[in-house]
C-alpha cells in the first residue's frame, strides 16, 4: 500500500511539473509603421455636432459568460506554487467584503503599513488565463477591451456640508465688494455731474448745483443698505450648516451622486470590472477622499487609502488579472492633488522587493506589452491621469500616463445627452464619421454609457418635493441593456480599437456580454494579422 501511495504521489508531482513546463504560445509580433501619439500641450476636448438621426437598434450580441479558472492544469499550478508566496497581511481576506472606511492602513501604534504585500506567484503555461480568458494572453494591452465603471467609488456618499457652508460664508466678501463698487460708482458720478453743472450754469445758479450734489450723494445710502442686507443674510450659512445633513434626503444622494451604489470597489473587481474611474478631492484640506461633483455641489465618500487597500488586496490574491486605474475627476488644488496621488500610488503599489506593480513606459513610441508579459512581470496595473498629470513635477514617473494622449472619452461628444434616444443618436453619428484619414494618431475609442441630469430638471422636482424622474439608476437600466448591445454591434468595426466599455450600475445590464464579444472579435482580428492599434 505504501509503495502504491508513493507511486501516486510521484505521478501527481510529475503531472504538475509537466503542466508547468508546457510550451508558451506567442502571437508573432506585428510591426507597425504609423503615426506616433503625441502629448498635447494642454488637455484637449472635442465636441462635434451631428445632425443625423438614427433609430434605436435591438440586435443582440452573442452571449458569452466570462471564463473561470476551470482547468485542471491551472489548479495544479496553484496548488504547487501556493505555498511559495509570502504571508498575506491579516487585513487581506478574500471571503470578507471590505466595509466603508473599515480598512485601516495603519498598525495599532499609528505607523503606516508596509506597502504592497507579496502577491501569489503567476505561472506561465499554455492554459494560462489572463483576465479570465486564455485567448487574450498574447494580445497586447491595447488590443484588449476592458469592462469599466463610471465614478467607481461613488457609493455610500455624504453631501459635503462643510464645503457648502464655507462657500456660503465666502460670499461675505462678495457683499463688501459689491457695496464698495456701488459707492465708488455713485461718488464718481455725483462729482462729475456736479462739476458739469457748475460749468454750465451761471454763478448765481450754482446753489442749484449744490442741491443736486446733496441729492446725488445721499443716494449712496442705497449702497450701504445693500451691504447690510446682503451681509445679514449670511446668518443663514450657519443655520444651513447645522441642518444640512437633514435637509439633503437620502434619495438625493443615490439619485444624483452615487453611480455604483452598494457596490464597493472590492466587489466590482471580484465581479469582473477591470477599469476603475476614481474621482478625488480633499476633505478638510488634508485627507484625500472619493468625490463626485465640485465645490458646494460635491458629495464625498470613502478614503483613497481604503480604496487602494481594496485594490492591492485583490491584485495580490489574483495574480492573473490586469487592471487599469484612471484618476479622472478631481476637486481642489491641482498641484496638491497631483502630489498626493503620486505619493499614495507609490505607497500602495510598491512591493517589499522595491519593484512596483505598475507597468512603466520609457517613451510614447514604446510598444505596449502583452497581458502575459505584464502578468509574469507582476506589473499588472496601468495608471492614467487627467489634469493632475500636468502638475506632476519632473521627472514624471514612468508609470504615469496622460489619458487624453491615448484615448478619447465618449463624454467628449455625448456629454449633453440626457435621454437614451439622444445617446443612441450621438453614438451612431460618431461611429458613422469614423477615424481621421490624414495619417494622425487615432485615439482609442471608449463607450461611455452615462446620461447628464440637467439642473433645471432637479430644481423643478425639488420645488414639488418629488424625486426627480431622471436619476442615475433608472437611466442606467434603460441604457445598459439593448441600447448598449446595439451600439456596440454597430460601432465595433467602424473604429480600429475600443479600449473600454464604462457604465453606471454595471450589475444591471450587458456590459460583460459586450466586452466578451469585443474580445472575441479582437482575438480574431489579431489572428488574421490585424494589429488593431499601432502601439
Amino acid at each position: 500500500m505504501s509503495l502504491i501511495y508513493s507511486v501516486y504521489i510521484l505521478l501527481l508531482a510529475t503531472g504538475s511539473i509537466l503542466c508547468i513546463l508546457q510550451p508558451v504560445s506567442a502571437t508573432a509580433a506585428i510591426e507597425y509603421k504609423g503615426p506616433i501619439p503625441r502629448l498635447p500641450e494642454i488637455p484637449f476636448l472635442s465636441n462635434p455636432e451631428f445632425g443625423k438621426s438614427y433609430q434605436f437598434g435591438t440586435q443582440k450580441l452573442t452571449r458569452k459568460r466570462q471564463s473561470k479558472w476551470d482547468t485542471e492544469c491551472l489548479w495544479k499550478q496553484e496548488q504547487l506554487f501556493g505555498g511559495l508566496q509570502g504571508s498575506i497581511d491579516s487585513n487581506s481576506n478574500s471571503n470578507k467584503q471590505l466595509g466603508k472606511r473599515g480598512t485601516s492602513n495603519q498598525y495599532g501604534d499609528g505607523s503606516m503599513k508596509r506597502r504592497a504585500v507579496n502577491a501569489t506567484v503567476a505561472v506561465n503555461s499554455t492554459g494560462m488565463l489572463c483576465n479570465g480568458r486564455s485567448d487574450i494572453c498574447d494580445l497586447r494591452y491595447n488590443q484588449v477591451t476592458y469592462p469599466g465603471t463610471h465614478n467607481s467609488a461613488t457609493y455610500e456618499l455624504e453631501y459635503d456640508c462643510d464645503e457648502s457652508v464655507e462657500t456660503c460664508l465666502e460670499t461675505k466678501s462678495v457683499c463688501e465688494a459689491q457695496a464698495q463698487s456701488c459707492t465708488a460708482g455713485w461718488e464718481t458720478r455725483c462729482t462729475k455731474m456736479s462739476n458739469t453743472c457748475l460749468d454750465r450754469l451761471p454763478n448765481w445758479l450754482h446753489w442749484l448745483c449744490g442741491a443736486f450734489t446733496s441729492a446725488c450723494e445721499s443716494t449712496e445710502q442705497f449702497c450701504l443698505g445693500w451691504e447690510e442686507i446682503c451681509t445679514s443674510s449670511l446668518e443663514m450659512c450657519t443655520l444651513w450648516g447645522s441642518a444640512c445633513l437633514q435637509v439633503i434626503p437620502d434619495w438625493a444622494l443615490t439619485c444624483l451622486w452615487e453611480n455604483q451604489p452598494n457596490h464597493l470597489v472590492s466587489q466590482q473587481l471580484n465581479d469582473g470590472i477591470r477599469f476603475l474611474d476614481l474621482g478625488t478631492c480633499f476633505n478638510n484640506n488634508s485627507e484625500v477622499v472619493m468625490c463626485h461633483g465640485y465645490g458646494a455641489q460635491r458629495a464625498i465618500g470613502d478614503t483613497l487609502d481604503s480604496v487602494l487597500t481594496q485594490i492591492v488586496t485583490f491584485m495580490n490574491e489574483n495574480p492573473y488579472e490586469v487592471l487599469t486605474i484612471e484618476f479622472n475627476e478631481y476637486d481642489g488644488d491641482t498641484t496638491q492633488m497631483s502630489a498626493a496621488l503620486v505619493e499614495k500610488v507609490i505607497q500602495y503599489f510598491t512591493l517589499p522587493s522595491g519593484e512596483m506593480m505598475l507597468w512603466p513606459r520609457s517613451s510614447l513610441s514604446e510598444a505596449w506589452p502583452t497581458l502575459r508579459t505584464m502578468i509574469l512581470a507582476n506589473k499588472r496595473i496601468v495608471i492614467f491621469m487627467s489634469g493632475t498629470y500636468w502638475a506632476i513635477p519632473p521627472p514624471v514617473p514612468t508609470w504615469a500616463n496622460q489619458k487624453d494622449t491615448w484615448k478619447l472619452d465618449g463624454f467628449d461628444y455625448c456629454s449633453n445627452d440626457t435621454t437614451p434616444a439622444q445617446l443612441n443618436q450621438t453614438y451612431y453619428a460618431w461611429c458613422d464619421q469614423g477615424p481621421p484619414t490624414d495619417g494622425s494618431f487615432i485615439q482609442w475609442q471608449q463607450i461611455d454609457i452615462n446620461l447628464a441630469i440637467l439642473e433645471s430638471q432637479i430644481v423643478d422636482s425639488l420645488k414639488k418635493a418629488e424625486i426627480p424622474e431622471l436619476c442615475i439608476e433608472p437611466l442606467a437600466k434603460e441604457s445598459n441593456g439593448a441600447l448598449l448591445v446595439a451600439l456596440a454591434d454597430y460601432c465595433y468595426t467602424r473604429w480600429p480599437y475600443w479600449f473600454r466599455v464604462r457604465v453606471n450600475d454595471y450589475w444591471d445590464g450587458e456590459v460583460f456580454t459586450v466586452v466578451n464579444h469585443f474580445n472575441d472579435m479582437n482575438v480574431a482580428r489579431v489572428k488574421a494579422g490585424d494589429s488593431i492599434t499601432p502601439y
